[in-house]
């Protein structure tokens, strides 16, 4: 998949990846930003055609990658006639996971960290990055800043960031993540 995912990288193409080994029929539309061995960087598109922030996915996980659909050309004619966009990922490190780490930090975007396959297991914002783990200021589904999570790297088989959801409560509580 890595090969596939790295010639759509190049095309700038739109795609639908399949991804949720418990749904098989559930994917996420994205432009392909980064490919390691390990983790792929999205830039997700919501079925509006809006931004729906950055994803991080495990290359092991991704099971299906649709191309070209009627469905995805929807989408990205919705996305530009919206004029969406996303910023540049910048790939700082020799590790994709340590680079969208430093994304997500250097903007303050609110996670969304998927721990053993489990969605969403862990969201807030990362305070700071040591030698094998990332710390994270844990955030409640009412905004509330909710204490701090030591993570290992190699728990990570996910991650979300910017997303609607977490731009939905940022809004809804402004003072959280400053």
């Amino acid at each position: 998949m890595k090969k596939q995912l790295q010639y759509m990288l190049e095309r700038k193409e739109f795609v639908e990846l399949y991804s949720d080994s418990n749904d098989v029929r559930k994917f996420d539309v994205a432009k392909i930003l980064k490919v390691s061995d390990t983790f792929v960087v999205a830039a997700n598109i919501a079925a509006s055609g809006l931004y729906d922030g950055y994803g991080l996915l495990y290359v092991d996980n991704i099971h299906q990658m649709n191309v070209q659909t009627k469905y995805v050309k929807k989408i990205k004619e919705l996305y530009q006639s919206k004029k969406q966009h996303h910023l540049d990922f910048v790939d700082e490190n020799d590790d994709l996971l340590l680079s969208f780490l430093d994304f997500a930090h250097k903007h303050n975007f609110l996670v969304s960290v998927d721990l053993f396959q489990v969605p969403g297991e862990v969201r807030g914002f990362i305070k700071n990055l040591e030698a094998d783990v990332f710390v994270i200021s844990m955030v409640d589904d009412m905004g509330e800043l909710d204490g701090e999570a030591f993570i290992r790297f190699d728990a990570i088989h996910g991650m979300l960031c910017d997303g609607q959801d977490a731009s939905d409560l940022m809004r809804m509580y402004p003072g959280i993540g400053k």
